[in-house]
């Protein structure tokens, strides 16, 4: 496909933070699944239902529809909110919605959970494991990058590198854009009162992001047995410039068509042995 092809099939609405750390595991594998679709394994359910689990720890969860751009927006800025809210006074937060530019791409994903003590701020991470055993090196990095592209993202907000006029910019809306009718009604009639001005609500949620320090470089991902959620170990590591920068410039290529989908190498290719494609790579 040719420069911003990919964008506008698969991700007119922001390239998922996923698909950028799958991309370090294998890329043919994400360009398939683009295609062809994902079929949800049983680990991803648990890994969907353990992550559920823990955000209602913390909050109660609602069921809303959006109708139009501006809705979907306006939720995730909402979120962004509420979540930033809590971790100023409580300090914790999960499934803090986050977007931004990663290089040339527009990006957007969630953060597990984020912790405010001391004037520290910490990105941690959740994953739940089929074995009892720590993860391969291999399976580390894809998740260590995933966190230090949070970690950018909000380093970006609290500087104040990302701001309403991009967002408003990247998806085409008006100062004077609103939620739909439809969508306020459904806020209102479960006692959710949504700033219906898509420029006021931004302007709110990216003012709470600068009270904040810069993110600690230092971040942790806990890994879980699947079986009984007992703790397998914690994987700590340092945000790393160059090697992130390195492989934001990989991940670019890609989505900008200016290079093919790269499989895995030789040294690699037990991967495939875990692919649903693999009959057909």
């Amino acid at each position: 496909m040719s420069n911003g092809d990919l964008i506008q099939k698969y991700r007119p609405n922001g390239v998922r933070i996923t698909d950028l750390s799958a991309q370090l595991w294998c890329e043919k594998q994400l360009e398939f699944g683009l295609e062809k679709g994902r079929i949800e394994t049983r680990e991803m359910n648990k890994g969907t239902e353990r992550h559920k689990e823990l955000h209602e720890e913390i909050a109660t969860l609602v069921k809303i529809e959006p109708k139009i751009k501006a809705d979907y927006v306006a939720l995730r800025l909402h979120n962004i909110q509420v979540g930033l809210e809590r971790l100023i006074v409580e300090g914790m937060t999960r499934e803090l919605p986050v977007f931004g530019k990663i290089n040339s791409l527009f990006v957007i994903g969630i953060v597990d959970e984020l912790n405010l003590k001391d004037n520290d701020l910490v990105i941690l991470d959740t994953k739940t494991r089929k074995k009892d055993t720590m993860p391969s090196e291999a399976q580390k990095r894809t998740t260590r990058f995933q966190l230090m592209l949070y970690n950018k993202l909000i380093q970006e907000f609290v500087c104040e590198k990302f701001s309403t006029k991009d967002l408003m910019s990247f998806y085409g809306f008006k100062k004077s854009d609103n939620i739909s009718d439809e969508f306020k009604k459904q806020t209102t009639d479960i006692g959710i009162r949504i700033e219906p001005n898509i420029k006021k609500l931004a302007d709110k949620s990216f003012e709470l992001f600068q009270t904040l320090p810069i993110p600690e470089k230092i971040m942790n991902i806990r890994y879980e047995f699947q079986l009984n959620k007992k703790l397998i170990g914690v994987d700590e590591f340092s945000f790393e410039s160059r090697s992130f920068q390195k492989e934001c410039n990989f991940c670019e290529e890609f989505w900008l068509g200016k290079r093919k989908a790269i499989p895995v190498g030789i040294d690699n290719n037990w991967k495939c042995n875990y692919c649903e494609f693999n009959n057909i790579c």
